[in-house]
């Protein structure tokens, strides 16, 4: 006679709550490694700048579309002068969505505390191409790595353009993936069926006996 444990789905919840921790803890170390990296006086200046007309439509010296105008405009500037940083970003991102899980039996920091992991859906073991396009999906690390190819090959205005449509898609998946999985009866977002993955509780709710003769 064995004992049979019955593989339970992560609830919404506790994918949230999973990624919030995940968030905090990249934003910390991102903003940590990003301390060592020196900033140009051109990039100084603009976050002034920034700054400035921040104030100005606090105190109702622009519009709401001189606003939007100015940040949109200085929002490309930034990037171009801060693209070491952006890129330096991205890798942390990778690193961290890819190897964690990994290493780490499916988990990440965030979904080890929630006590859930990544499995193959076909039970078979997670690889890293498997999470590779996993984070490319649902951090927009692909959005981003063709955002900074772009920062340097094209217009302003054609990445611009690029940038409002990509990321209103990156929105799209986020949130279908969301609702997805707050509604679906298997609970997987596009993510995770794209990647044949699921997201399971690490001890399970229910035991079922099963008798061998």
């Amino acid at each position: 006679m064995r004992k049979k444990q019955e593989e339970r789905s992560a609830l919404f919840t506790q994918r949230l709550v999973a990624f919030i921790l995940d968030t905090i803890i990249l934003f910390f170390a991102i903003n940590i490694i990003s301390y060592f990296i020196p900033t140009s006086d051109a990039a100084l200046k603009l976050y002034d700048e920034q700054n400035t007309i921040i104030e100005n439509y606090i105190n109702q010296d622009i519009t709401m579309e001189d606003y939007v105008n100015q940040m949109v405009d200085l929002s490309y500037d930034i990037a171009r002068e801060t693209g070491i940083i952006t890129i330096v970003s991205i890798v942390v991102v990778l690193l961290y969505y890819v190897l964690f899980p990994i290493y780490w039996d499916g988990q990440t920091p965030g979904k080890r505390m929630m006590r859930i992991k990544i499995k193959k859906s076909n039970d078979k073991e997670l690889g890293m191409n498997d999470m590779l396009l996993r984070t490319m999906i649902t951090q927009g690390a692909f959005v981003n790595i063709v955002l900074v190819i772009l920062l340097f090959f094209v217009s302003k205005d054609v990445y611009l353009n690029v940038n409002t449509l990509l990321t209103t898609l990156q929105y799209l998946v986020v949130i279908v993936s969301a609702l997805m999985i707050a509604f679906s009866k298997k609970r997987e977002g596009l993510h995770d069926i794209i990647c044949h993955t699921k997201v399971v509780m690490v001890e399970p709710i229910k035991e079922e006996v099963v008798c061998e003769n």
